[in-house]
């Protein structure tokens, strides 16, 4: 059986991603770190600050175990190169899951079959 997917999106560009791939309306969007998913989820998260993951991703994924892997939005803008997609790495680090891809923003078409083709190996 297929991982779940799980977002959380702050401006949209990872809804955005989610609906491209059609994972809508399966997928369960995080608010406020309350959800709960029963088995495997793929998180899609954002970056806040310089590099921090979200707080109520943080509060989900202490109460859910189930991470399998990560995909992340962040920007390259001038400001925030030097932590661009940090949240997904630092969620790969401490849950030892990989990293599908790290987008820019919503990303590009090409970044869009690399997290179908991550999805699909899971």
């Amino acid at each position: 059986m297929a991982p779940k997917i799980v977002y959380a999106s702050k401006t949209g560009n990872v809804q955005t991603v989610v609906e491209q791939l059609g994972l809508l309306p399966e997928a369960i969007k995080i608010v406020d770190g309350t959800e709960h998913v029963d088995g495997e989820f793929v998180l899609f998260t954002y970056t806040v600050g310089k590099g921090q993951i979200p707080k109520p991703v943080r509060a989900f994924l202490e109460s859910n175990p189930g991470i399998v892997a990560v995909v992340g939005s962040g920007s390259t803008a001038k400001s925030h190169i030097d932590t661009f997609n940090y949240a997904a790495k630092r969620v790969s680090e401490t849950y030892e899951v990989p990293v599908i891809a790290k987008l820019d923003g919503a990303g590009t078409s090409e970044d869009l079959e690399t997290i179908r083709a991550g999805l699909a190996a899971l």
